[in-house]
């Protein structure tokens, strides 16, 4: 039962990330209120993914933290399942 509350927990950061990005695509999308309202969850993991996306990819046209954001979540699903599932 916790596990799958888990889950549905990172599908749900995950999903909030796939809207900020399609935002991005509408004219000031990011700044209207359902943007900011979307950034208040998606904050605690894009700011850290946008700093490594500035520290290693600052030349580079595309912003790739949504993809790094993604790979964060992953990787931190997995060690908090795993554990959860030891108990």
């Amino acid at each position: 039962m916790i596990i799958r509350i888990v889950n549905i927990f990172f599908e749900v950061i995950k999903a909030t990330i796939l809207i900020e990005v399609l935002l991005t695509w509408i004219p000031n999308g990011r700044y209207s209120k359902v943007g900011q309202f979307i950034r208040t969850f998606t904050a605690p993991i894009m700011e850290p993914a946008e700093k490594i996306n500035d520290l290693f990819l600052k030349g580079f046209v595309i912003d790739f933290s949504p993809i790094i954001a993604y790979f964060l979540i992953y990787v931190i699903q997995g060690i908090i399942l795993s554990v959860l599932v030891r108990i």
